[in-house]
């Protein structure tokens, strides 16, 4: 029987790396790929093809001899240029899953993000919730979604909806968690301990990559949509206040009130302001402590949207399917990537 050969874009990426290792494990042969072949992990059977993905003439060679497509890569960051937004977010998708059919593949498995969902409070949000993507980088992560549900030949495609993403190369909202106790901490020896605010949930980044070669391989999830999420309902305070936990800071109680508090930093004023002092206490956690600078935890639109807001990822429907996460409670996952961002040097060390 022959093995299968997927190509894995974003393969030097939070959610990629995990992909192209257990896809590897499942026995498939692996094309990864990124921008620079040295930030991506070679894999037992197969290769490493570099590649600008919005490149139209780079396309072709990157899906010869594939079987199915699992694309994760993505700009992320929400305060790029909607040109740059749209070349790869879109545009880049549109295009690889037209080489791809070409080509001959059999699938293609589309990461994209439940943001996209207008916010209904604190009601849990399944796959036919309405949407309504925020600003250029919703709009562009939408528009290949628009594009992927229009196609009824070519490669059957799957679109995964992630609940927010933390992992071991994680960068974003989740290293924006994890500075929040160290800068806190630079000038207060017992940190708050916040109850309340927006409630969400989260995914562990091992887990959206068992969910991608999941639904890669389930005859069911051709030509539709679902989400991943762990599951696991939680404050925003409550988050905070477990990673204070697992870096082992001392902390008291505050008073209630949490979200309102969070609703004033939701200010669009506020963002830029909040980004910059941010920015600077992380760089005094990093002197003070001789950390690696390789995190630039983020306080701005897009961390305030999250911090802002209710999402609630109802993943109910990829579990009928039989799928479980591993990591089905952020307490144990997020412990788990904080001592690898430890062993990194990423992030401080407390106590003994």
């Amino acid at each position: 029987m022959k093995r299968k050969t997927v190509l894995v874009t974003g393969a030097a990426g939070t959610v990629g790396t995990y992909v192209v290792a257990l896809a590897d494990a499942a026995g498939y042969r692996v094309i990864a790929t990124d921008l620079r072949a040295h930030t991506v992990r070679e894999p037992i059977r197969g290769e490493v093809r570099a590649a600008d993905l919005t490149d139209p003439a780079a396309l072709p060679a990157l899906v010869e001899g594939c079987d199915a497509v699992i694309h994760t890569a993505a700009l992320m960051d929400v305060a790029a240029e909607p040109a740059a937004l749209t070349a790869v977010n879109t545009d880049a998708v549109t295009r690889l899953h037209a080489a791809a059919k070409e080509a001959g593949c059999e699938r293609f498995v589309h990461l994209s993000g439940a943001r996209l969902y207008a916010s209904q409070g604190s009601a849990p949000l399944g796959e036919d919730a309405p949407l309504a993507p925020r600003g250029p980088y919703g709009m562009s992560k939408h528009a290949a979604e628009v594009y992927l549900r229009g196609q009824s030949d070519g490669p059957a495609w799957t679109i995964l909806r992630a609940a927010p993403i933390y992992g071991r190369r994680g960068r974003h909202f989740a290293a924006s968690l994890l500075a929040v106790g160290p800068i806190l901490r630079l000038t207060m020896p017992i940190l708050p301990r916040f109850e309340g605010g927006p409630l969400g949930t989260m995914v562990h980044a091992e887990d959206v990559a068992r969910a991608l070669l999941f639904v890669l391989e389930q005859q069911e999830t051709h030509f539709r949509v679902f989400n991943v999420s762990d599951g696991d309902t939680l404050s925003l305070g409550e988050r905070l206040s477990i990673t204070f936990d697992a870096y082992g800071l001392r902390t008291a109680a505050v008073p209630s009130g949490f979200r309102a508090y969070i609703r004033v930093l939701g200010s669009e004023r506020l963002d830029r302001v909040l980004d910059r002092a941010g920015l600077m206490g992380w760089k005094a956690v990093v002197a003070r402590h001789g950390l690696k600078s390789a995190l630039r935890p983020r306080f701005d639109r897009e961390v305030l949207e999250l911090v802002h807001e209710d999402l609630v990822v109802d993943a109910s429907a990829l579990r009928g399917l039989g799928f479980t996460p591993r990591f089905p409670r952020f307490a144990a996952g997020w412990a788990e990537v904080l001592r690898v961002y430890q062993a990194e040097r990423w992030v401080p060390r407390y106590g003994g």
